[in-house]
């Protein structure tokens, strides 16, 4: 008998949470959406995204909302087959370095890189009781240090010096991850959702060719149950 893979997709301002869920699900997976604050409020007043995905409210900061999270994986599937670290927050857009609020900025990188450092360390033992475990994480351009240098490109002159150094610091984690988890069966990919070659606006929406690669990213063969 055929089963479906088992995903999380994490969810904390970006709104691109429903779009990968509903992408797993037409790709057989259970989804699990865990989603934090407005995010999740906004969800939750969705009654018909709600019938596709379990729905869960996590706060991304405490240790002890993740550790609840990993049981009721652990509980309800047995197993994790595919992590995405989709959860970011942005703010500090055009500020200067005489603007910045280091409280913001250290919010910010609660969410966008110490969030997924945490939710990795905690459910690493659920993803490795699946067959072929994967764990992607979601950055963006603007933490690629080659195309922020490059005045070409559509980026290169915005000023979001918070949101930018963590996507920066997550892509070098992801890097290192990769290196640790090569000897394992875990799979780490960075996906940029956003990225275009002529982009001329900035839009949290899955660019035309980008869709596909993700999907060559979650596609798996079905499990099979005797």
């Amino acid at each position: 008998m055929k089963i479906k893979r088992v995903a999380v997709v994490t969810e904390a301002g970006n709104g691109l949470g429903k779009t990968f869920a509903k992408i797993l699900i037409h790709h057989n997976y259970n989804v699990i959406l865990a989603a934090s604050k407005k995010s999740y409020e906004d969800l939750s007043s969705d009654a018909i995204t709600l019938e596709d995905f379990r729905l869960v409210k996590v706060d991304f900061t405490s240790a002890e909302s993740i550790s609840e999270l990993k049981s009721l994986i652990t509980s309800a599937y047995g197993r994790l087959d595919l992590l995405i670290n989709n959860a970011e927050i942005a703010n500090g857009f055009g500020q200067k370095i005489s603007q910045l609020n280091l409280e913001e900025v250290k919010a910010l990188y609660e969410i966008n890189l110490f969030a997924v450092i945490r939710i990795i360390q905690t459910l690493k033992p659920t993803l490795e009781q699946s067959d072929d475990p994967s764990i992607i994480n979601i950055t963006s351009s603007l933490g690629d240090i080659t195309k922020m240098t490059d005045d070409n490109f559509c980026y290169s002159n915005y000023c979001m010096t918070a949101y930018a150094t963590s996507k920066a610091a997550l892509n070098m984690f992801t890097h290192l991850q990769c290196k640790e988890f090569k000897p394992s069966h875990i799979k780490i990919n960075s996906f940029d959702p956003i990225a275009m070659k002529n982009c001329t606006h900035n839009s949290v929406v899955i660019c035309d060719g980008i869709k596909e690669e993700f999907i060559n990213l979650i596609s798996k063969p079905p499990l099979i149950q005797d």
